[in-house]
């Protein structure tokens, strides 16, 4: 598998950023790349963690990428982690987590790893080649989220 771990600090709460990385039906409006995104079969566990299916298709035009993957996805408000498994369209395994950490009332420390494996063995070394830099876009699409949902940060 694959593996890529990236973290930056942003100017917001941990419940602010915690909401923006659960709410993952809103993905199409601001994460690069995803077209779609759908929840179905929303659960509250006994621990209080949320599970969900959660469908999410992607596009990239210049290399001819249209897929959809269903993940399965486990939102844990106590820890502040948001996770997904999936082994579905074109990837064999794809796990991703977001963990937050509170460094104070108004900062908070993103930190988001993914571990994949595509089917195809070409589109993996593609891929891999920039998946650092999807990752980094991924969480400059996060931030700027928080902006606009939450105005800027005063200096």
């Amino acid at each position: 598998m694959t593996k890529y771990a990236v973290s930056r600090r942003v100017p917001y709460s941990i419940e602010q950023v915690f909401k923006i990385a659960g709410d993952v039906a809103s993905y199409k409006e601001f994460v690069p790349l995803v077209k779609r995104s759908v929840v179905r079969n929303k659960t509250t566990l006994p621990d209080g963690r949320i599970a969900f299916d959660a469908e999410i298709s992607v596009s990239y035009s210049k290399l001819g990428i249209q897929e959809s993957m269903t993940s399965k996805v486990t939102i844990d408000p106590v820890r502040m982690i948001v996770k997904s498994h999936c082994a579905d369209g074109p990837v064999k395994v794809l796990d991703s987590e977001w963990k937050l950490i509170e460094v104070d009332a108004r900062t908070t420390e993103i930190q988001f790893a993914v571990d994949f494996t595509l089917k195809s063995r070409s589109l993996q070394f593609l891929i891999s080649g920039m998946f650092d830099m999807m990752l980094r876009k991924v969480l400059r699409a996060f931030e700027q989220r928080a902006h606009k949902l939450y105005g800027a940060v005063a200096a």
